[in-house]
């Protein structure tokens, strides 16, 4: 439900910018044959973008068979996949790891100020796959993305928004998103009210 919520909050934002929520499916189609050559599966590709793989196999399609539009959001998720450095013919290199330490330091530099579009920027992906990953949507990610995020919670962690130039503005509003979004992507503690007395 809060996945929907945000995707339906991005639609409206893009419409009432003037950008249509739906996009020619050309360009994320086209990504999507490279990246099989690379020696991708759709699964492969479902699993990294966070797209359905049903989805990710109907734009395999030859023209005319596969969707002419999809959303925007996610055409930025396939088109955010790297064809070169991460990824070999032969096997996926250098692999495939759980996103939660990821999801982790991504949200709690969202708290401590840090706007998605910096960190996107930082990192060379998208804001939605910024957005999917610390909203734990996306289980996995590769080995080589998840060592990207810790180096630069490391760096960012040792200083402030500000001294990277970002105005005060922009800090506040990152911070005020991310307290209101901690209970819904936080990993819950066990509730210790719950837990049997010890007895002696």
């Amino acid at each position: 439900m809060a996945a929907a919520r945000r995707d339906r909050a991005r639609r409206t934002k893009d419409l009432k910018a003037g950008r249509p929520a739906r996009i020619s499916s050309a360009d994320a189609s086209t990504h999507v044959y490279k990246l099989q050559e690379t020696g991708l599966s759709a699964a492969d590709i479902a699993e990294i973008s966070g797209v359905a793989v049903t989805l990710i196999r109907r734009l395999l399609r030859p023209e005319g068979q596969r969707p002419a539009r999809i959303h925007r959001a996610t055409a930025d998720a396939i088109l955010g996949i790297p064809l070169t450095s991460v990824f070999r013919r032969d096997h996926l290199l250098p692999g495939l790891v759980g996103a939660d330490r990821a999801a982790t330091s991504l949200q709690d530099l969202a708290e401590r100020g840090w706007p998605t579009s910096f960190l996107a920027g930082e990192l060379n992906i998208s804001t939605h796959s910024i957005a999917a990953i610390r909203s734990r949507e996306r289980h996995r990610i590769t080995l080589d993305l998840d060592r990207k995020i810790g180096q630069l919670a490391a760096l960012l962690f040792a200083s402030q928004p500000a001294d990277h130039g970002i105005a005060a503005h922009r800090s506040r509003r990152a911070r005020t998103a991310a307290l209101q979004r901690a209970p819904l992507v936080r990993p819950r503690k066990p509730d210790m009210a719950h837990q049997p007395e010890a007895t002696s």
